[in-house]
């Protein structure tokens, strides 16, 4: 996922299991939804991820780096469709009356990646919201900048970290943190124990013990697009 200056992140989960399957909603997503989405011309990647977390309530994570904010108001936006008769039941087809789309608009704050990180989207990511508690945000920033990156670094399979700040939520009653981390490993499974010890400092203790919020998820790469591709198919 190529570094972009806002992010769409989505994260979504089936409410009519019984009427629409996972491997349909899935499959709408990968050869239906994205090249839709791509066919705005504003967006040109994604990455579609699936939670490694046993019972998460939403399972599904989508990423879509984009250019500029003026494509949430553009009629290309507007007109991504949200129908479709082969996978979601009459009379609607909408995929919004059988799943729920935790949509929000992020822009870039900074990056962070590892000497020697291969390109592309890493097997496993954090998705990890932050609140800091009020008036305490540049020690927030500078715990990432001068400690939180470092230690990260040293956890086995960690290729790097996008940070973003929050611009919108679409959904009325999602209040979600302010600042969102995403974490990227190539690995097999996340390395736990080390990540623990990041949180062991004097610094982590203190940031993390003041948090408003935290809101944590953790996905393993289910698909890697681009519209270029695409296009060749």
């Amino acid at each position: 996922m190529a570094p972009k200056p806002y992010l769409l992140w989505v994260n979504s989960r089936i409410t009519s299991p019984t009427q629409v399957s996972a491997s349909k909603f899935e499959r709408w997503y990968d050869t239906k939804h994205i090249p839709d989405v791509f066919s705005t011309k504003m967006i040109t990647s994604a990455c579609r991820y699936k939670t490694i977390i046993a019972n998460a309530e939403s399972p599904y994570l989508t990423l879509y780096p984009f250019e500029s904010m003026s494509m949430l108001q553009s009629k290309e936006f507007a007109a991504i469709p949200d129908e479709d008769t082969e996978t979601f039941p009459a009379p609607s087809h909408s995929c919004y009356h059988f799943a729920r789309f935790d949509t929000r608009v992020y822009e870039c704050v900074d990056e962070f990646e590892k000497e020697g990180a291969k390109a592309g989207a890493a097997t496993l990511i954090i998705s990890a919201g932050l609140q800091p508690a009020q008036g305490t945000d540049s020690d927030f920033h500078a715990w990432y900048k001068d400690e939180h990156y470092r230690t990260l670094a040293s956890c086995p399979g960690y290729v790097r970290t996008r940070r973003y700040k929050l611009t919108n939520a679409f959904l009325p009653d999602v209040d979600p943190p302010m600042y969102l981390a995403l974490h990227e490993f190539e690995s097999e499974v996340l390395p736990e124990k080390e990540l623990a010890e990041t949180a062991e400092t004097e610094w982590s203790k203190r940031i993390m013990g003041n948090l408003e919020k935290q809101e944590v998820g953790c996905f393993k790469l289910a698909g890697e697009f681009s519209a270029e591709s695409e296009e060749k198919l």
